[in-house]
């Protein structure tokens, strides 16, 4: 299966692209890699012929369409996320 998972650099992604990699899913890795990201918690599933990363911050609907055009993928996983509440708190009109 064709997985797309956004915040795949995050701590709950990466897991979740390690392991749908090493089950022999083709993963498309989406993440505007943030403060939160890390493509090192990646590094081993970088190196399959099933792994894609793609740049992308999903704010971003442009970017968003032709990621979903290039790859079709046949499943989204949304875990893309903001972890920190102080910074909502601080900056609310980016999280809205």
């Amino acid at each position: 299966m064709r997985i797309l998972v956004t915040g795949g650099a995050g701590f709950i992604g990466s897991a979740v692209v390690r392991r749908a990699v090493a089950q022999g899913h083709e993963v498309i890795n989406l993440d505007a890699l943030t403060y939160a990201a890390c493509l090192e918690n990646v590094a081993e599933a970088a190196q399959s012929p099933n792994y894609r990363f793609e740049h992308v911050d999903i704010r971003d609907r442009a970017a968003l369409e032709r990621v979903f055009r290039d790859h079709a993928p046949e499943a989204v996983m949304h875990l893309a996320a903001e972890s920190h509440v102080d910074r909502s708190i601080d900056g609310p009109a980016e999280f809205v």
